[in-house]
């Protein structure tokens, strides 16, 4: 079982998503939040269990629920071969080297799903996942956005053999990103917080790019990095749609 925590967490899940049950601390089911998740919960068929706060605590994996836990069946997971062959043309793929922070995962997932990203791919081991405080900072995007643990370097090789271009995204790249063509079949590479890509991933990418900065600072925060070049290549394709 998946869990989302927090009351806007599980408010924007009971939106688009149908949990098995929902657990509510007693004695709080009467304060207007609340009241509004518990209708959210009654209209989708939820279970709803009123239960005590140190359960609650318990249960918590993020330490902040807020007094409401949501619990959900995992989506199923495609994998990179069925996930090509389902979308043809402007796929948009996120991979991610090394990314250890939940709320930088989190937030790429909302970003991800805001834009509409197809798929955000991960290494097998070393990097975090799917749990409650990334379910928290996504919003319940994470929820919407196939999250694929698989070998980078495979499917760095697997797009390339079916003509998607992988586009890292670095400090060190010659190009910047308003400069790059980001239209038709991409994934787009970063590394994580403190770590840059793998060199040998790095040396498996089509192209490269990199965000100006104007400022002391030399690298912004990995999420942010991915909401600026995700909403550069919708705009591109906006762009390319108008034009005669």
């Amino acid at each position: 079982m998946i869990q989302v925590e927090g009351r806007n967490p599980v408010h924007e899940t009971l939106k688009t998503t149908t949990p098995q049950r929902l657990l509510i601390t007693k004695g709080t089911e009467d304060q207007p939040k609340l009241q509004d998740i518990i209708r959210l919960a009654q209209q989708r068929g939820t279970t709803i269990e009123l239960t005590t706060k140190k359960r609650l605590d318990t249960l918590s994996k993020s330490g902040r629920h807020q007094g409401v836990i949501a619990l959900i069946q995992p989506p199923p997971t495609p994998t990179l071969k069925q996930l090509l062959t389902q979308n043809q043309g402007d796929i948009t793929l996120i991979l991610l080297d090394r990314l250890y922070d939940p709320m930088n995962l989190g937030n790429i997932l909302r970003t991800a799903e805001a834009t509409g990203v197809h798929a955000v791919i991960i290494p097998k081991k070393g990097s975090v996942g799917l749990t409650p405080a990334v379910l928290r900072a996504s919003m319940g995007g994470g929820l919407h956005i196939p999250l694929i643990r698989t070998s980078l370097f495979q499917a760095a090789k697997q797009l390339k053999q079916e003509g998607v271009t992988l586009i890292a995204v670095t400090t060190q790249a010659p190009t910047t990103y308003t400069n790059t063509r980001l239209t038709g079949p991409i994934a787009l590479l970063l590394g994580g917080e403190d770590r840059p890509i793998n060199p040998s991933l790095l040396d498996r990418a089509d192209a490269t790019i990199h965000i100006p900065m104007q400022g002391h600072i030399t690298s912004l925060n990995v999420a942010t990095a991915t909401a600026i070049i995700l909403y550069e290549r919708l705009r591109q394709q906006t762009n390319r749609r108008q034009t005669p």
